[in-house]
């Protein structure tokens, strides 16, 4: 069968790493029934690539600079091989990065776009990443005070907590691609709740 490729994607705690693994299936995978081996996997040709593409929750969509694996990463021998971290400073447009390797990845909608040329197969996914906002959500959950464990009533600083964290779930629980411009709409929400708390009277 001709080659399939799929893939995960993982964003590291402290959001400054994302690492893409392939994950393509031995059925229809590399080396299976003529299909192209790994070890032969090369800079000009035979290239495995990455694209990414990021919106952010204002609205500005940046397509970066096409990954070649090979020449980041070096040779391949087993699919073990492929597993790709990326910081920010990898990610380029118009030769400028992202940022360093100590910065964080920005929330936002992102989309991988996984490729082999030779014969040219693809594919693409996109995904929400949301590491800073949910950082920030739970750093707030730390400091709700331990009176809140015996049912005291609740200040508007711990209501708006907990209000922030609903919020995040609810993002988490309807995260699909044709609700983007909604998933990015709430985001900011919760971005601005993290910043700036509510105004909610409670």
């Amino acid at each position: 069968m001709a080659l399939t490729l799929t893939y995960n994607v993982l964003e590291r705690n402290d959001n400054q790493l994302l690492t893409i693994t392939d994950t393509t299936a031995v059925a229809t995978g590399w080396g299976v029934s003529g299909n192209p081996a790994i070890t032969g996997i090369a800079s000009a040709t035979n290239k495995l690539t990455l694209d990414i593409k990021i919106k952010t929750s204002d609205g500005t969509e940046t397509t970066y600079t096409q990954i070649n694996l090979f020449d980041e990463f070096g040779s391949f021998t087993t699919q073990a091989d492929l597993v790709f971290a990326l910081d920010c400073s990898m990610l380029l447009s118009a030769g400028v990065p992202l940022g360093t390797s100590d910065s964080e990845f920005p929330d936002g909608i992102y989309e991988f776009t996984y490729s082999y040329d030779s014969p040219t197969v693809s594919t693409t996914g996109t995904m929400l990443l949301d590491g800073r906002v949910t950082v920030g959500v739970y750093e707030l959950l730390r400091t709700i005070p331990t009176k809140y464990d015996c049912g005291e009533p609740h200040e508007k600083a711990v209501l708006d907590i907990i209000f922030a964290k609903a919020y995040l779930d609810s993002i988490h629980a309807s995260t699909y691609v044709a609700r983007e411009d909604s998933i990015l709409n709430q985001l900011t929400v919760l971005e601005r709740l993290i910043t700036n708390v509510s105004t909610y009277t409670w």
